[in-house]
């Protein structure tokens, strides 16, 4: 049981901005859990955003919430928990941490973690933060 958990290593989740995602190519790969898509050079299988929940959709065996950060809109989904996106209203603020996925063209996200954010000085701050992370390596690229 040891030696499982110390080969298991978590791919680190990107701060981005939807329309990075969007604009990505998506690349299949069975050893990075089926796939990633590459932002400045890097290999990004999982990411947090911050975004404004738009739209809420609901059937018996999949459930899609619509998150829009300024940038871009993209779905959330969930095809085991039908009623994860239950205590979620349009309108909330939220901070996904999760997996890429790609289905026929359209890029979708397969959340692991999710949170309403109450303080909306967050996306202040997300943005700040990925300006600067922009900033930091077009410098480096120089």
């Amino acid at each position: 049981m040891q030696e499982l958990q110390k080969s298991f290593q978590r791919h680190v989740a990107y701060k981005v901005r939807i329309s990075d995602i969007l604009k990505s190519n998506f690349i299949k790969d069975e050893q990075l859990s089926a796939g990633y898509i590459k932002i400045n050079d890097r290999i990004v299988s999982r990411v947090n955003v911050i975004a404004s929940l738009v739209y809420k959709f609901e059937q018996p065996n999949y459930a899609s919430v619509v998150i829009d950060d300024g940038t871009g809109k993209i779905s959330l989904r969930s095809f085991d928990d039908t009623n994860l996106f239950l205590k979620l209203d349009v309108g909330d603020v939220i901070l996904v941490i999760g997996r890429v996925r790609e289905f026929n063209g359209e890029k979708y996200i397969i959340p692991e973690i999710f949170k309403r954010v109450s303080n909306i000085e967050w996306i202040r701050v997300r943005n700040l933060e990925l300006f600067r992370g922009f900033e930091k390596s077009a410098v480096s690229a120089n």
